[in-house]
């Protein structure tokens, strides 16, 4: 296990498209809100996920997991926390926490690998060797 301890925060205002009736955040907007959270930890890092697509990757969601522990609102600011660890040689492991002025309301986590013309891989987009060198 490799972790990175670079730890990158990303602030979301929730809109109202994401709330149900009573205002409430909708379950199935987190996941969209972690892969926000990814995309920003790469980019805080100086790597780009356009960029690892360029080199030939994807990466896809292995699994997804998200514990609800206090509803978040319209018109609130949530800040996603988002961490990153290898786990073995293929797989990554973003672990997300989301915060209402310093409340915790969600954590969560989300297990990646790379593949590359389709099939698991081993090596590492460059963007990536950034963040976790061989």
């Amino acid at each position: 296990m490799q972790t990175n301890n670079h730890i990158h925060t990303t602030r979301i205002e929730v809109r109202y498209a994401e709330t149900d009736q009573m205002g409430v955040v909708h379950h199935a907007v987190y996941p969209v809100w972690f892969e926000l959270a990814r995309t920003d930890y790469f980019r805080s890092l100086g790597a780009s996920y356009l960029e690892i697509e360029k080199e030939g990757f994807v990466s896809p969601v292995l699994k997804l997991e998200v514990q609800y522990k206090r509803p978040t609102h319209y018109g609130e600011f949530v800040d996603i926390e988002t961490t990153l660890t290898r786990k073995g040689a293929l797989h990554f492991v973003f672990d997300y926490k989301v915060f209402v002025e310093g409340t915790l309301c969600s954590t969560g986590s989300s297990v990646h690998c790379f593949l590359k013309n389709g099939q698991p891989t081993r090596e590492l987009p460059q963007q990536v060797k950034k963040i976790f060198p061989e």
